[in-house]
């Protein structure tokens, strides 16, 4: 896996318009409420969403699918990965929120170093 340009990692890391944003449900046809619009959001609510929403969406792919959106195939295979292991309640939110706050940091660094 290779680094990201600096340009990349600004637009991962950038706000997306609302039709982009990823909406949360509990299962089909019964949304949540919640939506995110930038990476930094999504962890935000990952650590906060019912535990239903967010085995819902894994299990179905609509995580990896959302962060390809953003742009970061990185993120998104690290997230088809995860989906493999078959994780399930705390175990799944908190496996996912380390790959997702490690990856978000990176990009940061990225970011940050360009601007140094």
């Amino acid at each position: 896996m290779r680094k990201p340009s600096v340009d990349i990692a600004i637009k991962i890391l950038g706000e997306f318009p609302i039709e982009q944003a990823f909406y949360f449900y509990n299962d089909v046809g019964s949304p949540s409420g919640e939506f995110a619009k930038s990476l930094n959001e999504f962890i935000n609510k990952i650590k906060v969403i019912e535990i239903g929403s967010l085995e819902f969406h894994m299990y179905r792919g609509d995580f990896e699918k959302w962060i390809m959106i953003l742009g970061d195939e990185t993120l998104s295979q690290q997230i088809a990965n995860l989906k493999l292991t078959k994780l399930k309640d705390e175990t799944l939110r908190n496996r996912l929120l380390k790959i997702l706050r490690l990856r978000h940091g990176s990009l940061r660094t990225i970011v940050k170093n360009e601007k140094n």
